[in-house]
């Protein structure tokens, strides 16, 4: 069976020059964010995760990038569940959108 390489990610705001610049910053400070993020889930610190999430999903969303806002709000959800499986699965699949965030970026190329 062959493997699909995963769909780039594109912002739905790519041609605003409004919010260029801020889609720039977004996207390069992305793997620092997740890692934050990642570091917050390890550590069991399910609040604080939950708050960075939700801060997370906001500017996902404004800068145009639905698909990661959705998974950001996952992981929103799983922390006020407090199932560190459900926690877990909701950061790795942030975790993975990101990566595609990443690829759809023009600095990419």
């Amino acid at each position: 069976m062959a493997r699909t390489e995963p769909q780039p990610i594109v912002s739905s705001r790519v041609d605003d020059p409004e919010v260029e610049e801020r889609i720039d910053a977004f996207v390069f400070e992305l793997g620092d964010r997740i890692d934050a993020l990642q570091d917050l889930e390890i550590a069991g610190r399910f609040e604080a995760l939950q708050e960075e999430a939700l801060v997370f999903l906001a500017q996902s969303r404004e800068l145009g990038y639905d698909p990661l806002a959705s998974a950001a709000q996952r992981v929103a959800v799983a922390c006020e569940e407090r199932s560190p499986e459900s926690v877990r699965k909701a950061v790795v699949d942030l975790t993975e959108l990101s990566k595609r965030v990443r690829l759809g970026h023009r600095g990419a190329a």
